[in-house]
């Protein structure tokens, strides 16, 4: 159907609806950086995102759902690291906590760690970080594994 987004498959941005070549974390401005970048130990993965004003919410701080994309992109990428050829996975379930406002006009940093992997169950763990290394936000989910056929 002409205009209708399409479902892309797993890759190395995941799956997403698309439309024009880019997934909904690129369009937020999400980009991948060096999950060492954070002082958690045992990272697997690592995103960032320099926010502005359309991050805002009405309070003029991070939206909330913007964090919670953050923390479930980061997760996401830290479980499909794991997976063999043809598996891909999608989010069970996730919980957020809300630690403190995130600031608008600095860039965030989100890493995540894999915590136990099941043969169709991944339990993740991640945190979302201010520039000044204080946690913003924090979130546990769980990923089920997807075999293609």
């Amino acid at each position: 159907m002409p205009g209708r987004p399409s479902l892309r498959g797993v890759g190395t941005r995941g799956a997403g609806w698309s439309t024009g070549g880019m997934d909904f974390t690129e369009r937020l401005g999400l980009t991948d950086t060096d999950p060492d970048a954070t002082d958690r130990p045992g990272d697997d993965a690592g995103v960032q995102l320099t926010t502005s004003e359309e991050h805002a919410n009405t309070n003029g701080t991070v939206h909330g759902g913007v964090l919670a994309t953050m923390l479930d992109a980061v997760m996401g990428r830290a479980v499909r690291a794991g997976l063999d050829d043809g598996q891909s996975t999608a989010t069970v379930s996730m919980t957020v906590t809300y630690l403190r406002p995130g600031k608008v006009g600095q860039t965030l940093t989100a890493s995540a760690e894999v915590r136990q992997r099941g043969d169709s169950l991944v339990m993740v763990e991640a945190d979302v970080t201010g520039e000044d290394g204080k946690a913003v936000a924090h979130g546990v989910a769980a990923y089920t594994v997807l075999d293609s056929d």
